[in-house]
């Protein structure tokens, strides 16, 4: 069970990285639950499936060059822990609030994810976005 839940994050992880924003909301559709809860909002975010496809598509819309490296993956019981590296420059659109800086980022983000039946039901995340982008 390990194995198929670690692949079912990667594959979120690995569409985020192509950027299709069409294919990006249907792989949530078919990764996360109906129930989903986002546990580290933004403002103005909800904590629901729909919140996290929106506030998504809006932070991958910002990026160009962007890509991402999955530097560790541990899965226990219903628990995924990742940790990535993703890099972009940030001249597309908002993020965050803030307007495009043009600056290359590099991004270190930590993931826990509870799976149920197959199926993503809870996301915690930190990072340490917001001292990259200053």
């Amino acid at each position: 069970m390990s194995e198929e839940n670690k692949a079912l994050i990667r594959r979120l992880i690995k569409e985020v990285e192509k950027g299709n924003l069409d294919v990006i909301e249907d792989v949530i559709d078919e990764v996360l639950a109906p129930d989903f809860v986002d546990h580290d909002l933004r403002p103005d975010q909800e904590p629901d499936r729909d919140g996290y496809k929106r506030g998504l598509s809006e932070d991958r819309a910002a990026f160009s060059n962007f890509d991402i490296t999955i530097e560790d993956q541990i899965a226990e019981g219903d628990k995924v822990v990742t940790r990535l590296t993703w890099r972009g420059t940030h001249d597309q659109g908002r993020f965050m609030g803030m307007e495009p800086t043009d600056k290359k980022v590099e991004v270190t983000t930590i993931f826990i994810h509870r799976i149920v039946g197959g199926k993503v039901k809870e996301e915690w995340s930190a990072s340490d976005t917001l001292e990259r982008l200053r």
